[in-house]
């Protein structure tokens, strides 16, 4: 594999062509390194900065920030230090495994996501585009096989999707589709409105994980589920929408 593939640019197609389109290496040296190294500044500035800020007459945390400040022997500023240090390691590799990498080929896309890989045929792909920061795939129901933030691009994105044969479009083809939920509004049966309600105390309490689960409950009942601030909005299946026409 070539390092242009590996970086996510594309390059002329030829058979049996691998594309990686991962962390793109520019931005994930500046966040492994820089992080930490931030983090790190910030362990060591933090206790002169504390001093200072306790002698401002109106201070919330008064305590906490005083206590800070009084960590002025080496040793403890060297375990400041160090804690800004992992704590920059943790916010990096965070923002690692929270975007989306992906491999593509003309036979099939790998979707690698929170340390969980899913895999789907690129004949079974029907519409991959951007949302925002999200790349969204959807399959030949409509229904979304992975959305995820992804650093690469977008012109990038759209020519090596491209040229594997994936359909790439400029915006999602069901946006018309997707109403704001409203509780207990028509168009969605009983069952779908208890899942959304439950889903909205999900998100609320930031359950990431119990809001996905949710959202895939509702593609078991034939909806597709999307977040718009604090509004959430669904759509029909595509199959689903061309059946009740």
């Amino acid at each position: 594999m070539t390092s242009e593939e590996s970086l996510g640019r594309p390059v002329p197609l030829r058979k049996g062509r691998t594309t990686v389109l991962g962390y793109p290496r520019g931005d994930l040296l500046t966040v492994l390194i820089g992080m930490p190294v931030l983090g790190l500044l910030l362990g060591i500035a933090l206790p002169p900065l504390a001093r200072w800020l306790s002698d401002l007459p109106v201070l919330p945390w008064r305590d906490g920030i005083t206590f800070v400040g009084s960590l002025d022997r080496p040793w403890q500023t060297a375990i400041a230090a160090g804690l800004g240090l992992v704590a920059g390691l943790l916010i990096a590799g965070t923002d690692y495994d929270e975007t989306l990498k992906l491999t593509l080929t003309d036979q099939e896309l790998v979707a690698d996501l929170h340390e969980t890989k899913r895999s789907i045929e690129r004949a079974r792909v029907s519409a991959v585009f951007l949302d925002g920061k999200e790349l969204v795939v959807l399959d030949e129901s409509s229904c979304e096989f992975t959305r995820g933030v992804h650093k690469t691009k977008a012109p990038a994105l759209a020519e090596a999707f491209r040229s594997h044969g994936y359909p790439w479009r400029d915006a999602d083809p069901h946006a018309a589709l997707f109403h704001r939920w409203i509780p207990g509004a028509p168009g969605l049966p009983a069952e779908a409105h208890a899942v959304l309600t439950a889903r909205k105390v999900a998100l609320k309490s930031k359950a990431a994980q119990d809001a996905g689960d949710l959202a895939e409950t509702m593609r078991g009942l034939g909806y597709v589920v999307r977040d718009e601030g604090k509004d959430q909005y669904w759509r029909p299946l595509a199959a689903e929408a061309d059946g009740r026409q």
